[in-house]
């Protein structure tokens, strides 16, 4: 009987190894660098919407860089998809903002699509168009700054040193100081962020929430705007000119 059992299962181990022999290989998933190669032959080949999804399919699994999102944009231009183009160039101006090459395609791109080139600066009181807080953090770090320069030098006097060194006067500017840098700094850190490109053709600008409001104007495909605030499936923003309207959260595409 232990002779019996010992014959049935080395059949089983040869049954077994000869079902794994025959098996296919299980595939297993090409890494990043080698689908971003890949996709660079596509594109080289001519073949660009095979190309693009290859360098989506990177994107997905999150292997973002200034290169992948350079040569996705140039797989949209191609394609003829300007929007797509624009907002890819711009991710990658991101991550390398003084790359020449990648300057030239995104002004080609915008100078075909007939699209201002560049977004403005950021500069004077437009800083604080980011929302409430960042004037109201203004406002007070320049209260507490004041307060503390008046209580130090309200006086003309031979204690006046002993004046400035007193703890309350300096919380009370250092505070203000500090409220001063965290507005300017948030501010102008929401103005980079809180950015959209209209990746749909002509695009309407609507006053309401809603598709059956007025549409004052239309933006281009591939049109930089500033995001203010979401609201269900729209997206109220605001223009180059700073008029503001609702677009449908589909037709933007988020930096």
């Amino acid at each position: 009987m232990p002779h019996s059992s010992s014959f049935w299962f080395r059949l089983g181990l040869l049954i077994g190894g000869l079902a794994l022999c025959g098996a296919p290989a299980v595939a297993q998933p090409d890494s990043a660098p080698s689908r971003f190669e890949t996709a660079n032959e596509a594109y080289a080949q001519g073949q660009y919407k095979r190309a693009l999804d290859g360098y989506r399919a990177v994107l997905d699994a999150g292997q973002a860089s200034a290169a992948l999102y350079h040569n996705l944009g140039n797989a949209y231009v191609r394609l003829g998809r300007t929007g797509p183009a624009v907002w890819a160039y711009e991710k990658a101006r991101q991550l390398r903002p003084k790359d020449p090459r990648l300057q030239h395609n995104l002004q080609h791109v915008r100078g075909q699509a007939g699209l201002p080139q560049g977004a403005r600066p950021v500069r004077g009181p437009s800083i604080f168009r980011g929302g409430w807080w960042p004037l109201l953090l203004f406002w007070g770090g320049a209260l507490a700054l004041g307060a503390g320069l008046f209580v130090a030098t309200g006086r003309a006097d031979a204690d006046q040193w002993i004046a400035w060194r007193t703890g309350t006067v300096q919380g009370t500017v250092g505070g203000g100081l500090l409220l001063l840098a965290v507005s300017v700094g948030g501010s102008v850190l929401h103005a980079g962020e809180s950015r959209a490109v209209a990746i749909g053709d002509s695009v309407p600008v609507r006053r309401g929430p809603a598709p059956t409001a007025t549409a004052d104007t239309t933006l281009p495909e591939g049109a930089v705007l500033r995001i203010r605030r979401p609201q269900g499936d729209w997206v109220r923003v605001q223009l180059r000119d700073r008029t503001a309207g609702w677009v449908p959260r589909q037709a933007l595409r988020r930096l």
